[in-house]
C-alpha cells in the first residue's frame, strides 16, 4: 500500500512539473530567438510524450490497485473465518506493541 501511495505521489509531482514547464514555454514564446524557439518546440514535444507516458502509467497503476483490492475481497469471501482470525491476531499484536510505549 505504501508503494502505491509513493508512486501516486511521484506521478502527481511529475504532473505538476510538466504543468509548470508548459506554462514556462507558453509565457516565454514571444521573447525567444531562433535557437530558443527550436528548443521550445523540442520541449513541447517532450512534454507531450511525457503526458502520454504518465497517462498510461496512471491507468496501469489504477488497474493494478483495483486488481489487488478484488483479490483481497475474493480471498476474504472464500475464507471469512481465517480472515477474521488474521485480523484479530493483527489487532492483538498491534495493541500489545502500542501498550508498551
Amino acid at each position: 500500500m505504501n508503494e502505491v501511495i509513493t508512486r501516486q505521489k511521484l506521478l502527481n509531482d511529475v504532473r505538476e512539473v510538466v504543468h509548470d514547464a508548459e506554462i514556462l514555454v507558453k509565457e516565454s514564446a514571444g521573447t525567444l530567438g531562433e535557437k530558443a524557439r527550436d528548443v521550445q518546440e523540442r520541449l513541447t514535444a517532450r512534454i507531450g510524450s511525457l503526458r502520454e507516458y504518465l497517462g498510461e502509467r496512471e491507468d496501469s497503476l489504477a488497474e493494478r490497485t483495483v486488481g489487488g483490492v478484488q483479490d483481497v475481497d475474493r480471498i476474504v469471501r472464500e475464507h471469512p473465518y481465517q480472515a477474521l482470525g488474521v485480523g484479530v491476531v493483527f489487532g492483538v499484536l498491534l495493541g500489545a506493541l502500542l501498550s508498551r510505549r
